[in-house]
């Protein structure tokens, strides 16, 4: 699992590249602006239950949230699209992949 620090960067990078303030996340979230200053300060161990809440505020779940590796996150992303995005997702992914690792 992923240290405070780790779940606080996290939060924080998410929320800004959504384009919120921390009073909005807390009300999405259905926590207090107080909570969500914290974790991000890293100065909480958030419960598992206010983790799910943040995450689903940001798009996104608890466990991908937590995962240590992105790879997980990515997986869920791309398992809750309806089937075809699904295989649309995959189609980018790939081309994605081979510019990066292109020489």
């Amino acid at each position: 699992m992923l240290s405070r620090l780790e779940i606080a960067e996290r939060v924080e990078s998410r929320r800004l590249r959504m384009g919120l303030t921390q009073e909005a996340l807390a009300e999405l979230a259905d926590v207090s602006r107080g909570t969500i200053n914290r974790i991000e300060q890293a100065t909480i161990s958030p419960t598992l239950d206010t983790i799910c809440k943040v995450a689903e505020a940001l798009g996104t779940t608890g466990p991908a949230m937590i995962a240590e590796q992105p790879s997980v996150e990515l997986m869920e992303l791309v398992q809750a699209l309806p089937a075809r995005e699904q295989e649309i997702a995959c189609v980018l992914l790939r081309a994605l992949s081979e510019h990066v690792s292109a020489p």
